[in-house]
């Protein structure tokens, strides 16, 4: 356990300029003290005693004056407490008393007023119970009231409050009232129940460690509920809005598709021929009502654009079927290129992840940009297994609606035919994987 005493937040010892106070050599509680007080010992005092875990402190104002004040002054003011139930606490106030002077007269014997021994002339430090109406009144009975003087002035008083068993009767304010020459001088605290902060007893500088981390987890929690629901729900919501909207408006919507020859253009490479053909462009036409014009790429993407200028023309929409793990980054990086360069923005169907290289990732290209600023401006997809709920409704939130309503049930032809581009589909994704291994 260590103390530190501070006056105006620097630390003991004072150079004689700041403080003639020093510990008192006699003293085993550290009590700061001096043989004659000066301007210069003014201030804020305060004290801090701490250990390994927990630390606590109190400051008092200091204050010299020529002659001692007619008005009481509190030296020691008690602050609020947080106490649990059946728990014993103790509270403590201390006040400057000055004798009680002549009120009514004054005689200049010897440069010495002289005193009043008036009957009700009084110096009185106790503690009161505070009511609900601002009015004090007598304490319990059970709680108990000690009154003290200094040994070495006895102008200083102190009284204790002490309740050796807090019950829902002792909750509540109290005001210590230091009386002298017929005036008072009021100090007030609160007794809390423990629960309604989450505080340690007498813990100034205490931190409700386990009420804060049992927030902030709660807190994650929440958060990450919402952010589950929102990335689960928000997609469905806003495609659900989108169709009431399109049903609304379907005169105009389907005059403006029909602009086009086809809604969307979706295009692959060699190795994702049977995955794209029999799920994908055949769930967009049958299942979703796209009028879709299926175009084959070369495996090298330095002819992308060129390829694929005629059918954008035609067309209100552009997925690419996208396998990067068959390309270097510099080929991934020309193909998103040629793709952003054409008439529609592309929607780019990743079938893996893409290689997260830091090195090759950050390298720019002959036009200053980076693969990863490429990859987020081609306004990317990820498609991992062929049901796959999410995926199905951001496309269709990409996509332009269709200009005829999608069909609500499929006939058994139509269901045998969708099980069938499944299992082709499954055995291709899987030769295609094994193929780029």
């Amino acid at each position: 356990m260590s103390f530190a005493r501070f006056k105006d937040k620097q630390p003991y010892p004072w150079s004689a300029a700041a403080s003639s106070l020093i510990v008192y050599p006699e003293a085993a509680n550290q009590t700061l003290y001096t043989r004659r007080a000066t301007r210069q010992d003014a201030g804020r005092y305060s004290c801090r005693i701490s250990n390994e875990t927990h630390s606590h402190h109190h400051t008092i104002l200091l204050d010299v004056v020529e002659s001692a004040p007619d008005e009481p002054k509190i030296m020691f003011e008690p602050s609020d407490r947080w106490v649990d139930e059946n728990a014993s606490v103790r509270l403590y106030c201390e006040a400057f008393m000055s004798e009680p002077f002549c009120r009514y007269f004054k005689l200049r014997v010897s440069q010495v007023l002289c005193k009043s021994y008036l009957a009700d002339a009084r110096n009185e430090l106790k503690w009161r119970r505070l009511l609900a109406n601002d009015t004090d009144a007598d304490l319990l009975p059970h709680q108990q009231e000690i009154k003290t003087v200094r040994d070495d002035s006895d102008e200083i008083m102190g009284a204790y409050l002490i309740v050796e068993r807090m019950s829902p009767a002792d909750y509540g304010s109290y005001v210590c009232v230091a009386h002298s020459n017929q005036r008072d001088v009021r100090a007030y605290v609160t007794l809390h129940y423990l629960s309604e902060s989450g505080e340690e007893e007498g813990g100034e500088g205490a931190v409700p460690w386990r009420a804060l981390v049992l927030g902030l987890a709660a807190g994650g929690a929440l958060l990450a509920s919402a952010w589950a629901l929102h990335a689960r729900l928000t997609p469905r919501l806003l495609l659900a809005a989108r169709l009431a909207h399109a049903r609304l408006t379907r005169s105009r919507q389907t005059s403006t598709a029909l602009d086009k020859q086809y809604d969307v253009v979706v295009s692959w490479t060699d190795v994702d021929e049977a995955l794209v053909r029999g799920v994908l462009a055949w769930r967009l036409r049958h299942h979703y009502g796209f009028r879709v014009l299926e175009h084959r790429l070369d495996t090298r993407p330095d002819n992308w654009h060129e390829s694929l200028s005629e059918p954008a023309v035609r067309s209100r929409a552009l997925v690419a079927v996208v396998s990067p793990q068959q390309y270097t980054p510099a080929q991934l990086h020309t193909a998103l290129r040629q793709l952003r360069a054409l008439p529609l923005p592309p929607i780019v169907v990743f079938l893996q992840d893409v290689p997260k290289l830091k090195t090759e990732a950050q390298v720019k290209d002959v036009w200053g940009e980076r693969l990863v600023e490429a990859v987020r401006r081609a306004r990317p997809l990820a498609w991992r297994s062929l049901d796959q709920p999410a995926f199905w409704t951001r496309l269709r939130l990409l996509l332009p609606l269709p200009p005829h309503p999608a069909p609500t049930t499929l006939s058994q032809a139509q269901q045998t035919q969708t099980e069938d581009n499944k299992m082709t589909a499954n055995k291709s994704w899987s030769g295609s994987r094994d193929a780029l291994v």
